[in-house]
């Protein structure tokens, strides 16, 4: 074999290719499904919510009933107050999470797969859908403003992160 300055500099980095398995190329396609990726968005999105509300009603204490003037409430009772607080908040952070990661994973799969592109325009696009859509019960301007405001949010997002 010729000994160049190349394979003496490279020699023992590179290994020979591997064909993927069936079980590789099974996973990758589920992986691949807009349907799975949305649904993961929107799991991983509630438990991001559910810890989001319990972090908040930790640090919230609007929703407790304070003790009259000179008396002070057992440990059990402010101790059940927080929990019903933190289920609560927990519970509306969580609905609210996972829709917007549903949504928005839909979108942006379902887009790449229409332009057949993987580029930093699927996430604005999808961020536009995903903020109109979210914003909809709120009318016509709400929904042209959270159009706006989500797809520069999702367009900093990629651009900082470097997505695609």
């Amino acid at each position: 074999m010729l000994q160049t300055s190349l394979t003496k500099r490279f020699k023992g980095r590179f290994h020979p290719m591997q064909m993927p398995t069936y079980d590789l190329m099974m996973q990758e396609d589920m992986m691949n499904n807009c349907g799975v990726k949305s649904a993961i968005a929107g799991v991983m999105g509630g438990a991001l919510g559910v810890a989001f509300g319990v972090f908040t009603a930790s640090l919230d204490t609007q929703g407790i009933d304070a003790a009259p003037m000179g008396e002070t409430k057992p440990t059990r009772q402010v101790l059940k107050e927080t929990w019903m607080l933190m289920k609560e908040k927990s519970k509306s952070y969580a609905k609210g999470f996972a829709g917007m990661g549903f949504l928005y994973s839909g979108t942006e799969c379902m887009i790449e797969k229409y332009r057949a592109k993987h580029d930093n325009w699927n996430a604005t696009l999808a961020g536009c859908a995903t903020g109109g859509l979210m914003a909809a019960p709120g009318g016509p301007k709400a929904m042209c403003f959270g159009c706006a405001s989500f797809a520069a949010f999702s367009t900093a997002i990629e651009y900082f992160t470097g997505g695609h």
